[in-house]
């Protein structure tokens, strides 16, 4: 039939196969797996932050204690009452003054975030340019592909990210950086 050429439907290049043809491995995913745990620990949440229920009893309870031991030390007289209260007044303001000014950090831990990303943004985004240029050869060969950087956020910092590629079901890791250290890339 003379019109079967144009709608016969071109294949579309499997990622394995770019990957096979240019001679790469990408970076595990188990070894992804392991390096994105390993920094959520490293950059989790603070002490303060994990224990803050905990935390926030102790303080409740230690005003009135605070305010009984100051009562106490005046030995008990007619004005011991308003030294009861001037030391919980006390001991509140210095609880404020400390959490106030963050000597005590209350901070989360750091979430791991996910964006897809163009090819013209790999510059942009910071992406270490040998891990840039195996994203843009692979996705000039399946083009369909989505480029997803993985970012580790800690109060608008950037820590550590990742770029990875999925196409069809496959994702493959292309690389992991901080800073200017390439942790790991496809070869």
């Amino acid at each position: 039939m003379p019109f079967d050429a144009l709608v016969a439907v071109t294949r579309q290049r499997a990622l394995t196969e770019a990957f096979e043809d240019h001679g790469l491995q990408p970076v595990p995913l188990e070894a992804l797996a392991e390096h994105k745990a390993g920094q959520q620990r490293r950059f989790g949440p603070s002490f303060w932050y994990r224990h803050q229920t905990t935390l926030s009893i102790v303080l409740v309870v230690a005003s009135p204690v605070a305010g009984a031991i100051a009562g106490a030390s005046g030995g008990l007289n007619a004005h011991s009452g308003v030294l009861a209260i001037t030391g919980a007044f006390v001991w509140m303001c210095m609880v404020a003054l400390i959490t106030g000014t963050g000597l005590i950090r209350l901070r989360a831990g750091s979430p791991w975030v996910e964006r897809e990303i163009t090819t013209a943004f790999l510059v942009a985004d910071d992406v270490p340019e040998p891990i840039a240029r195996i994203a843009r050869l692979l996705h000039s060969e399946v083009p369909r592909a989505r480029l997803v950087l993985g970012e580790l956020v800690r109060e608008e910092t950037v820590l550590d990210p990742y770029l990875v590629i999925e196409h069809d079901g496959e994702r493959m890791c292309l690389g992991i950086w901080e800073n200017d250290h390439i942790v790991a890339i496809a070869e």
